[in-house]
């Protein structure tokens, strides 16, 4: 089929096209489509029954351009093959936390899932105060399987090659190494700054040849590291919640790259949000920054826990193991700590650099924008980035996410607000 680009007029027609069995309609007569405009690459509706709301689709469409930015801005349309196959993957380990596809094709690149109509976007519920007792529980294990099982230590050798080679997806991987790893400490012209944020604040990012080498480290390491499959744009606006369920969406930058990158990505969103609320004294302010440092301790810890319970079975029950035999019974669980010490510091390096390109680069967050106040808002992004060259210069050192958490309540206390 030729790619056209579907809209609210000829959304139903499409639909009708399809094979019956695949959308969740009784009927077609008395649907109604609502276009969401908050994304900024590709197009999406849903698509109800007025007569039965359970009856729902979301419908989502990749354009061969960036939709903010018009036609003058193209983009392979391979990201959506790659949304596509990241689903697939992350459906077979861990289906309980990605919304059901019911529909897709690569040639028109579109996607038909389910609505999440009963989920709120996660940043949304952290900027107000919304309590969510099973969000480290579930990302951990969406984190430890799907990193785990596309990894070098369930995989077979050939196996995962074919699967690194399936997952390039090099535009919008170039797409971060701009966006994340080089526009924000280059003063390049799309950044945006908060006109009240100190130049000499700015200049000690962009300006200071060590922070700029550990960012370019973490460039480097994003493009060469390999380890597993990653979600690749995994931050508080790609999770959807309430308080009994998690799902994880929009894996439109998925590619086989290192595991911190897709850690690092979602705790550095939770420190943001932290400074967002560690400046109010209110009692309900204090308490709830207490959650979210809790919240990313547990997340780290459940994940650690998590992956290496993952890896200790597989090793129980595989033919032969990663590194091979174990002639003294320590050697495997010495490899398993030394790696995940490594996979902590990359954790820690990416989450410095998504922190840094969120103030600096031109994607900027609610957790800060929503402050009127650019004042206020230059004494948020100073705290944080604070936090994130000490954290980036020196992330080798730390060895427990506990020390981390001790850093952003040090930084916040240290810039107290009046």
């Amino acid at each position: 089929m030729e790619y056209y680009q579907l809209n609210q007029t000829n959304i139903i027609v499409y639909l009708q096209s399809l094979p019956k069995g695949h959308l969740r309609f009784s009927s077609f007569d008395n649907l109604a489509v609502q276009e969401i405009n908050d994304g900024n690459m590709n197009y999406a509706f849903v698509v109800t029954n007025t007569l039965d709301t359970n009856q729902s689709v979301f419908v989502k469409q990749a354009p061969p351009y960036i939709k903010v930015l018009g036609e003058d801005w193209p983009l392979t349309r391979q990201r959506m093959t790659a949304e596509i196959n990241a689903l697939s993957y992350q459906s077979s380990v861990c289906p309980e936390m990605v919304p059901e596809v019911y529909y897709q094709s690569e040639a028109l690149s579109v996607l038909i899932m389910q609505n999440l109509n009963h989920h709120a976007i996660l940043r949304t519920e952290l900027i107000q105060c919304r309590y969510l007792p099973r969000l480290a529980e579930d990302l951990s294990t969406f984190l430890a399987h799907t990193l785990f099982y596309s990894s070098d230590f369930t995989l077979p050798s050939v196996d995962k090659k074919m699967l690194v080679n399936k997952s390039g997806n090099q535009d919008m991987c170039k797409i971060t190494e701009d966006f994340v790893f080089t526009y924000p400490f280059e003063h390049h012209e799309m950044n945006d700054y908060n006109p009240a944020l100190l130049q000499s604040v700015i200049d000690s990012v962009q300006k200071e040849p060590n922070v700029r080498a550990h960012v370019a480290q973490m460039k480097h390491m994003f493009m060469n590291k390999p380890e597993a499959l990653l979600h690749g744009d995994l931050h508080t606006g790609s999770v959807m919640v309430n308080p009994q369920q998690t799902f994880v969406i929009d894996p439109e930058f998925s590619f086989a790259g290192p595991m911190g990158f897709d850690i690092g990505a979602l705790i550095a969103n939770l420190y943001l949000n932290y400074f967002s609320h560690a400046h109010h004294s209110s009692a309900e302010s204090v308490n709830y920054s207490q959650w979210l440092l809790q919240t990313i301790d547990d997340l780290w810890s459940k994940f650690e826990s998590k992956f290496l319970s993952l890896w200790t079975q597989h090793e129980q029950s595989a033919e032969s193991t990663f590194m091979g035999k174990d002639l003294t019974g320590d050697c495997h669980q010495t490899f398993r700590h030394i790696f995940l010490q490594q996979v902590f510091s990359d954790t820690l390096g990416f989450a410095a650099c998504k922190m840094m390109r969120r103030i600096l680069g031109v994607a900027k967050i609610a957790d800060f924008m929503q402050f009127e106040d650019q004042s206020l808002r230059a004494k948020l992004e100073t705290q944080a980035l604070k936090m994130a060259t000490t954290m980036l210069i020196n992330r080798h050192c730390y060895t427990k996410i506990a020390d981390v958490n001790k850093l952003a309540e040090d930084v916040s206390s240290a810039w107290e607000l009046v």
